[in-house]
């Protein structure tokens, strides 16, 4: 809030200098209209062509030539400020420094301070102070302002083309009323320098002001990161916790339940094996019956972490929509290529592929930040090949985490193995043997 009332400062002197400017250019167009009459009116014209240097243009002309000039300027810059097109802002500061040029020939050098509006609008027009020192055009700019400075004195330009001089049309005044002149001249022209630098002084605090504000919301949003990066580390910690919990007690009340059942019927068919038979020979029959359902067991608990997807779609199917998902809330591009139409695949195999692959778009997406992945599926006559291309940042050394130590697992189960390169982008290279 105090930053934006700092602004609204800065653009009020801005204003302020504007409207002075035009004061000013109104009082020494003024000048030269009424001063004029005033020599006519008491006839010293002769005495006044022999006193100046150079025959003066009409004094109404000059006057009305001065406020329709400083008009378009305003109207320059309104419109300037208006527009976002770079190349056509800079055309149009040029023509801004033209007119300014205009106004000061126009009024025969008698007042300099218009070209501190010139000054000022540089820096307004810039929506980063510190952004002029990395633009050449705006040293351009600058440069062509300061020269038109260097040249606004009228001795020195008076060297260079013919010009009246105000001073002699003052000096055919009264003494009082010359003194007064004088005094609201240069009081306009020190009022000017004043409203110069209390609005360049006003814009340089605030700008200043919202960097620091910028570069602080920076580094709160890089804390609030950081903070969200560690809840998501401390939830995926918490949600594998449960999943490991979870798979301990399918195996407990499944497959553990069915191995205590099977030891137990064994110690008694060791038992019964040399005293009866036929209690025996059924004592198997019915550790068949529980090895059986321990199996169905099994299986669905293993079913229970199938991906949903392939419990009704094809493995191709069912990764292109769980690749469709990720570019649809991102900015990602697959490049998905599948040519293993004949294979045909175990389920648990199918498991272990479609986990791999959606393992590594969320490495990709998550740590390697990539635009565009390339997943090609091939095969030979013995072997099926998996390679996962990214144009993320990629890493020279790769230290296998809890994702890349999980992909190594799951394909030791189906006898596969992966590699991984990280020097362009990040590749990851699968390969198992068909059965």
């Amino acid at each position: 809030m105090q930053n934006k009332n700092r602004k609204i400062q800065a653009q009020n002197a801005f204003l302020a200098l504007i409207t002075l400017t035009f004061v000013a250019v109104l009082f020494h167009a003024a000048l030269f209209l009424f001063i004029s009459k005033y020599i006519l009116q008491t006839q010293n014209s002769l005495a006044f062509l022999q006193a100046i240097s150079h025959i003066p243009c009409n004094p109404v002309l000059t006057f009305w030539s001065a406020i329709f000039l400083f008009i378009f300027l305003i109207f320059i810059i309104y419109y300037r400020q208006q527009i976002h097109d770079q190349k056509k802002a800079d055309i149009i500061l040029m023509g801004e420094l033209l007119v300014i040029i205009a106004i000061f020939l126009v009024l025969k050098a008698s007042y300099s301070g218009i070209i501190f509006l010139v000054f000022a609008d540089i820096f307004f027009s810039t929506q980063n102070f510190y952004a002029i020192k990395s633009k050449r055009y705006w040293f351009f700019f600058l440069t062509v302002a300061f020269i038109c400075f260097m040249c606004s004195n009228y001795d020195f330009l008076t060297l260079l083309i013919n010009l009246p001089s105000i001073d002699t049309y003052i000096a055919f005044l009264p003494l009082k009323i010359r003194a007064i002149v004088l005094f609201w001249r240069y009081f306009i022209y020190a009022l000017n320098v004043v409203l110069f630098i209390l609005s360049l002084f006003t814009y340089v605090v605030y700008v200043t002001n919202e960097q620091r504000n910028i570069e602080e919301e920076l580094r709160m949003a890089a804390k609030t990161n950081d903070n969200l990066n560690s809840y998501i580390e401390i939830a995926q910690a918490n949600a594998e916790k449960k999943e490991r919990i979870r798979i301990s007690r399918e195996i407990h009340d499944t497959l553990g339940h069915a191995l205590t059942g099977i030891s137990a019927g064994l110690d008694a068919v060791n038992v019964l094996i040399d005293i009866d038979k036929d209690s025996a020979k059924k004592q198997l029959q019915n550790l068949s019956v529980v090895v059986r359902e321990g199996i169905v067991d099994v299986r669905n608990s293993l079913n229970k972490m199938r991906p949903g997807t392939l419990d009704h779609n094809s493995l191709k199917d069912s990764l292109k929509q769980m690749l469709e998902r990720y570019t649809s809330v991102s900015h990602l591009q697959v490049n998905f290529t599948y040519n293993w139409q004949d294979a045909d695949l175990e389920k648990t195999t199918e498991n272990v592929i479609f986990r791999l692959v959606e393992e590594s778009v969320t490495n990709s997406v998550r740590h390697g930040h990539a635009n565009q992945i390339d997943i090609i599926f091939n095969q030979d006559d013995n072997f099926y090949y998996i390679d996962i291309q990214d144009d993320g940042q990629g890493c020279n050394s790769i230290k296998a985490g809890y994702g890349l130590t999980q992909m190594q697992e799951r394909l030791a189960i189906i006898g596969g193995c992966v590699t991984y390169e990280g020097q362009d982008g990040f590749l990851t290279k699968v390969k198992f043997i068909k059965k």
